[in-house]
Formats: structure tokens, C-alpha cells, sequence
């Protein structure tokens, strides 16, 4: 199918394609030009996020997509470059246009994170509630989930399966199948044979790495030992995600969570392409992914400042406001 070369908000998606967005693509250490972890799912009627990491709610409002339409929200595990940014989606969507609760499946201990985000948001959320009356977005709906089926409804079946990433091992994977396809999403992992085996067959696989340790420990200032406990013992690197892809061989295959630099990518290619030579990308923040009968990838091309996008049917406030 032929596409334009780069996606524009508002793009329709045929029946039988999932579209995958990269709102996240970075790290725990905050950069304006990349996010935190965060990807953006469409299919078979469904919007949601895997993960919310600081600076990606800025990137999602980028696509002129309403809140209302997303209520769903799956987190991997609870470090902060995951959830760091779940508190503006969650309170910016219920003020711009989220009318109902938001749902948020997550491993063991979520729901104690979510009670500490209502108390902390308390007064918050009270003085929005005064103009906002009538939303019921201020809600959140929270699910913890164990390995095995966390959604299957409506065309859409989510899978969560553990990986290795920090002790106490509380990360998970997700499998995504919708309008006939797959993704595998990796959370945070170092080479993990649970995801390897749950990877078999996927259209797309979007897996976790930091940079070369070498580059890594160069560019950040820190201890060769240091950066291998970072990158290559809690965190893959490239030449291991080439390992991965080569015992799972996707359509696509794509990196992140990685120092996306322009003297960093060339690098990290060549230690993927050691182990493994299909189709393969570096993702940056706003790459586009359409699966389909082929795969397409795109820059979205947006604008820095959105205005918020008017949600379907009216908006009232509470009396005397």
C-alpha cells in the first residue's frame, strides 16, 4: 500500500492494520528532544498506551488525537522514565476532554501507586472539579495483572510475560494482537528468553537497549564498570538485541530507550548487524508504524503547539462557573 512519506495527524487507518507511535523513546535522564518511554497503539477500533513516561503526554497532544478516545493505559513496571508523565496524561486528559475513568493495568504494586497519586493530586483535582462537574475522567480504574491474558476484548488480546530486568523482578513484556497483527513491546529487559519465546511470529518487536558501553560510559561520564552494570546487566545492548532479533526474526525490528545521538545510532547499528541483518531501526520519538500487508515507517509530521482538540458533544461547567 502506497503511503505518503510522512504521517499528518488525522491520517485514517484501514480496518485490517495497526498503527504504533513511539511518544517515548529515551531514558530516565530527562532530554527535550526525547521523551521517556511511551508507545501509542491503534487497531481494530482501539487506542491506548503502553507506558507514560515524562515528556510523552507532551507528544501525544502533538497528534491531535481527543483524550476521550484514550482510556487505556498498560504499564511494564514502575520506574520513573515508565510512569513519570501518567499524572499530567491522566489529569491534563480529564480537563481537556476525558469523560471517563482511565484505566490502568499494571504489575503488583500499581494500585498503591495510584492511591498516592489521588492523595497527592487531592486538592488538584478538587478546585478542577468545581469547573468540571460533570467529567467522570477524573477517575482512575486500576488493574494489576500477574503473567498470562491482561486484555481480551473487542478484537484486541494483550499479553504480559515477565523479563529480566532489575531485582526485585517485578517487569513485564507485553504481546499485542489486533486486526491480524502483532507487536512485542519489551519493557526494560536485558536478553531475556521468556520474551524471545513470546516474540515468535511478530510483525513488529520493540525492544529495549542502551548505547555501546564504550560510547555509553565516554558520553556519561561514568566508570566502564559502572556503565556495564548499567547497559549490558539490567539493560541489553545492541549487539544482544541483534541476538534477539536473529532467534525471533520480525517483519521489524526496532530499538529503544537508547541515547539516540547522531554519533551514537551508527555505532549501535553495527554491533545489531553483527547478529542480525533483516529490517531494522533506531526509534526516535514520533516515528510511525504502520503494519499492514508491508510495514511502513514515517516521521509524524506536527506542530509544537497544538491547541487541545475539542472532544464530541458539549462542554459544561458546574453552575455559577
Amino acid at each position: 500500500m502506497a503511503r505518503p512519506q510522512n504521517f499528518y495527524p488525522g491520517e485514517p487507518l484501514p480496518d485490517d492494520e495497526m498503527r504504533v507511535t513511539l511518544l517515548g523513546t529515551g531514558t530516565p535522564f530527562p532530554r527535550r528532544g526525547q521523551a521517556a518511554a511511551c508507545i501509542f497503539v491503534e487497531a481494530a477500533g482501539h487506542k491506548f498506551l503502553l507506558d507514560c513516561g515524562p515528556g510523552a503526554p507532551a507528544n501525544f497532544t502533538s497528534l491531535e488525537i481527543p483524550f476521550a478516545e484514550v482510556d487505556k493505559v498498560f504499564l511494564t513496571h514502575h520506574h520513573v522514565d515508565h510512569i513519570g508523565g501518567l499524572d499530567q496524561f491522566w489529569i491534563g486528559g480529564w480537563t481537556y476532554g476525558r469523560r471517563e475513568p482511565l484505566n490502568i493495568w499494571g504489575p503488583a504494586g500499581t494500585s498503591k501507586i495510584i492511591e498516592h497519586f489521588q492523595a497527592i493530586y487531592e486538592w488538584d483535582i478538587e478546585t478542577r472539579r468545581r469547573v468540571f462537574e460533570t467529567l467522570a475522567g477524573s477517575e482512575l480504574v486500576c488493574t494489576e495483572y500477574d503473567e498470562g491474558v491482561v486484555y481480551d476484548h473487542d478484537g484486541l488480546k494483550l499479553t504480559a510475560f515477565v523479563v529480566d530486568h532489575t531485582p526485585p523482578q517485578n517487569t513485564y513484556g507485553f504481546r499485542i494482537e489486533a486486526a491480524g497483527r502483532t507487536m512485542v513491546f519489551s519493557g526494560d529487559t536485558k536478553r531475556c528468553q521468556n520474551l524471545i519465546d513470546h516474540a515468535q511470529n511478530a510483525d513488529l518487536i520493540i525492544h529495549e537497549s542502551f548505547p555501546p558501553i564504550e560510547i555509553y560510559a565516554a558520553k556519561a561520564g561514568r566508570p566502564m564498570e559502572v556503565a556495564h552494570n548499567i547497559a549490558e546487566v539490567v539493560h541489553t545492548s545492541p549487539r544482544e538485541v541483534g541476538a534477539v532479533m536473529a532467534e525471533t526474526n520480525p517483519r521489524l525490528g526496532v530499538i529503544y530507550h537508547m541515547y539516540n545521538n547522531d554519533d551514537v545510532v551508527g555505532p549501535a547499528l553495527l554491533q545489531v548487524r553483527e547478529k542480525y541483518q533483516g529490517r531494522f531501526e533506531i526509534g526516535h520519538d514520533l516515528m510511525v508504524i504502520n503494519i499492514g500487508d508491508d510495514i511502513s515507517v514515517r516521521p509524524a509530521v506536527i506542530s509544537d503547539k497544538p491547541w487541545p482538540v475539542r472532544p464530541s458533544g458539549e462542554f459544561t461547567t458546574a453552575p455559577g462557573h
